[in-house]
């Protein structure tokens, strides 16, 4: 059975982060976003993949989805046991606030845009969450005051994402409209990490080929 309701957004409804209506017809030239993931054995997997509805990313749309993907496979590379959980955060407010500057969707240096919290105007949440028995598994992110490591046996998500508004005027004409996220589940191991949704498809190339078929 389903693990959680199913987010389903099309277009512009993909910028929304938990967009629940799922009602809005799929255009051609749109970004389709599904958030997903199955219960088995009462633990839940929570999935998110974004492709082109005719099958064919345009440069603008790819240009955003393999930055995205790059954020999210240097992320799972980088998990292993001993490496502080709340780093997988810092680095991707980084790396997205440089995607945002290169982008022209925002103006001022990296640090100046983290420390104003501007950047999230279109990376509005947390690139990870536990995952277990809950699609939002409880788990503690500071002991005794001090910030968790993550250890082997842990699993969460790991989903970095870029949202601009159809309506945002100060956004690059090009680019309004385009909600992307690329999330799979993760378990720290003894000596690094498990992708536990790998095979699910998220190069360009698999999606294209992918939905081509369709």
């Amino acid at each position: 059975r389903e693990g959680y309701g199913t987010i389903v957004g099309s277009g512009n409804a993909a910028t929304t982060l938990h967009y629940v209506f799922n009602d809005q017809p799929c255009k051609d030239g749109d970004l389709l976003l599904i958030d997903a993931g199955a219960e088995y054995e009462y633990y839940t997997g929570d999935i998110t993949r974004t492709w082109p509805v005719n099958g064919k990313f345009t440069p603008v749309q790819a240009k955003v989805y393999q930055g995205v993907l790059n954020l999210e496979k240097s992320l799972i590379d980088y998990v292993k046991p001993g490496v502080p959980f709340k780093s997988l955060q810092e680095k991707t407010v980084e790396y997205m606030t440089d995607m945002m500057i290169d982008l022209n969707l925002l103006k001022g240096t990296r640090q100046q845009l983290i420390d104003s919290l501007a950047y999230k105007k279109y990376y509005p949440h947390g690139v990870s969450h536990y995952l277990g028995m809950d699609v939002h598994d409880s788990g503690l992110h500071v002991i005794n005051g001090e910030p968790r490591n993550l250890e082997a046996g842990m699993a969460f998500t790991i989903e970095p994402g870029l949202y601009i508004p159809a309506d945002d005027e100060s956004a690059p004409k090009e680019l309004r409209g385009i909600g992307i996220r690329i999330e799979d589940n993760i378990v720290v191991t003894k000596t690094g990490s498990e992708n536990l949704t790998a095979s699910c498809p998220k190069e360009i190339a698999e999606m294209e080929a992918l939905i081509g078929r369709a």
